[in-house]
């Protein structure tokens, strides 16, 4: 079973970061306009920390699934570097 973001979670990892990458080698911009004024590009995804699920990269079974789903798990990534944390 995986432990995944909440919609606001998401949400709250994207504007704690000002919808940049997290990575400070990176920091390129997760969010932009599309053509059509009413939408917005997303290039950019929350990602555990630790992993959401048993095997996964760095994963703490230590940790509940609450606080494996949490924002303090989590982080902001440009989709192209989504595999170096």
């Amino acid at each position: 079973m995986r432990d995944e973001f909440s919609e606001e979670v998401k949400r709250i990892a994207a504007a704690r970061v000002g919808y940049r990458c997290s990575n400070p080698r990176c920091r390129k911009l997760t969010s932009g306009p599309k053509a059509d004024s009413g939408r917005a590009l997303s290039i950019g995804v929350a990602a555990h920390i630790t992993a959401a699920s048993p095997g996964g990269p760095r994963y703490d079974e230590s940790l509940s699934a609450e606080q494996r789903s949490s924002i303090e798990n989590a982080i902001q990534k440009f989709l192209r570097n989504l595999t170096s944390l």
